[in-house]
């Protein structure tokens, strides 16, 4: 009983160590983006604008990517068929496997029609609004400070700018300060009517721990379900 006790005390601070085990990611921009992630003693610096890119233009990124190992892979597919045409039999043959099978969406829309595809969009909004609450919620940011200096030469043009940033900036800044955890929050954002140009300063030091992945998956998980149940 005592081993027992003791093989569960074990485990048990395993798990509350692996939950509590955080990423700290810090982003600063300042005529261009630097971000370093941080877990434990490890640091690596990670390309933001390339993630960015890849997440708000996947399709451009994918054809980026794909122009850059078209050559290889077209040898590669080349020197298999010459050297493998069984299994390349195979792999043809399976393929007209999977296209006489329909897929989910096929199948949704011959039983429900477009209601169902109507219900699964909702399911999957619902979801993912409930995903990212949870995110932004658990978020803990040490750190966040903004400068924005609205410069151009132009009275009338810095004015509009200025007028514009401001009715976008603090909306967001509210949100953030009421729904996220902040340690220190400073900004500076002024118009200057001598500036030749304008000036933009951004920083921020957050972390994000697996406890709230986890969370944010097991929400995401049980808004999905309900939903799917809902809709049966």
């Amino acid at each position: 009983m005592k081993v027992f006790l003791i093989i569960l005390a074990v485990l048990l601070i395993l798990l509350f160590l692996v939950l509590s085990l955080s990423a700290e990611f810090t982003i600063v921009y300042d005529n261009g983006w630097s971000t370093v992630i941080r877990v434990l003693f490890i640091e690596k610096d990670i390309e933001l604008s390339k993630i960015l890119s890849f997440v708000l233009f996947p399709e451009k990124a994918a054809e980026q990517a794909k122009a850059e190992k078209q050559e290889q892979k077209e040898e590669t597919k080349q020197q298999e068929i010459e050297k493998e045409p069984e299994k390349s039999k195979e792999i043809t043959d399976k393929q007209s496997e999977k296209k006489e099978k329909k897929n989910y969406i096929s199948k949704i829309i011959d039983e429900d029609g477009i209601v169902g595809i109507m219900l699964l969009i909702s399911n999957l909004l619902q979801t993912a609004s409930s995903a990212v609450t949870t995110l932004i919620k658990g978020l803990h940011i040490y750190s966040l400070y903004v400068k924005m200096i609205i410069g151009g030469g132009d009275a009338a043009d810095i004015g509009e700018k200025y007028g514009d940033i401001c009715g976008f900036y603090y909306p967001i800044k509210g949100f953030i300060l009421s729904s996220m955890k902040v340690d220190m929050y400073d900004d500076y954002i002024q118009p200057d009517f001598i500036a030749p140009r304008s000036e933009y300063e951004f920083q921020v030091i957050m972390s994000i721990n697996v406890a709230l992945l986890l969370r944010v998956l097991l929400r995401a998980g049980r808004v999905f379900l309900v939903n799917l149940i809902k809709n049966k």
